[in-house]
C-alpha cells in the first residue's frame, strides 16, 4: 500500500514538474521567414516531367488540404485524384492547361454539405480555393509543382467523369515534378505596390 502511494506521489510530482516547465523559445521571426520564402518560391508550373509522383507524397498533399479551414467547418470539398493515363486524357479534352502533368486534382464542392450565404449563394468556391491553397503550398514544400487552372468546360468535365449533379467543379490542379526547362512566368515577381492593395481604417 505504501509502495503504491509512493509511486502515485512520484508520478504526480513528475506531472507537476512537466507542467511547470517553460515552453521552449520559438524563433518566430525565422519561422515567418521560412513560410514567406516557401510562398515566394512557389510558382505556377507550366511544363511538367512525366515522372509519376510517389503516393506517399500525394497523401501528404491531400492531408494538407484536409486540414484547411472551411466555413463553419462544413468541409464541402470533394477532391478527385486523377492518376491514370485515361483520366488525364479526359482532362485534356476539357482543358488545354494540363501542361504535360502526369496527375491532376479535380477540386469540387458538394452542395449537400456547403455552408449557405443566405441570399448571396454559398461558400463552396471560397472553401475549395482555401483547400487548394494549402495543397499547392505543401506540394511546393515537397518539391512538387502545381498550377491552379480555372479554364475548363465544367459541363464536359461532368460528362467525362460522370460526376453527380450535387458535385460542382471549381478548379483543376495539375501536378507533378517540374521539367528541367520549367521556369516561373515573367510576371511571377511583379507585384502591385502595397499602398494600392492595402488600406488601414
Amino acid at each position: 500500500m505504501k509502495r503504491t502511494a509512493l509511486i502515485l506521489f512520484s508520478a504526480a510530482l513528475l506531472m507537476m514538474a512537466g507542467c511547470s516547465q517553460k515552453p521552449q523559445n520559438v524563433n518566430r521571426e525565422n519561422a515567418s521567414k521560412d513560410f514567406l520564402q516557401l510562398a515566394s518560391e512557389r510558382y505556377s508550373v507550366r511544363s511538367f516531367d512525366s515522372t509519376a509522383v510517389e503516393q506517399k507524397l500525394i497523401d501528404k498533399i491531400i492531408e494538407a488540404g484536409h486540414l484547411a479551414p472551411t466555413a463553419v467547418n462544413s468541409q464541402p470539398q470533394k477532391i478527385y485524384v486523377v492518376k491514370s493515363a485515361e483520366g488525364m486524357e479526359k482532362l485534356r479534352r476539357v482543358s488545354p492547361c494540363m501542361y504535360g502533368a502526369p496527375h491532376c486534382f479535380i477540386a469540387c464542392y458538394d452542395d449537400r454539405n456547403v455552408c449557405k450565404r443566405g441570399e448571396y449563394g454559398n461558400y463552396g468556391d471560397i472553401d475549395v480555393s482555401i483547400v487548394l491553397t494549402h495543397m499547392t503550398l505543401e506540394a511546393a514544400n515537397l518539391g512538387i509543382g502545381t498550377c491552379l487552372v480555372g479554364y475548363f468546360d465544367p459541363v464536359e468535365l461532368h460528362k467525362e467523369f460522370s460526376l453527380p449533379a450535387n458535385i460542382h467543379p471549381v478548379l483543376l490542379l495539375p501536378f507533378g515534378y517540374p521539367s528541367e526547362d520549367s521556369v516561373p512566368s515573367e510576371k511571377h515577381t511583379t507585384f502591385r505596390d502595397l499602398e494600392e492593395v492595402i488600406e488601414y481604417r
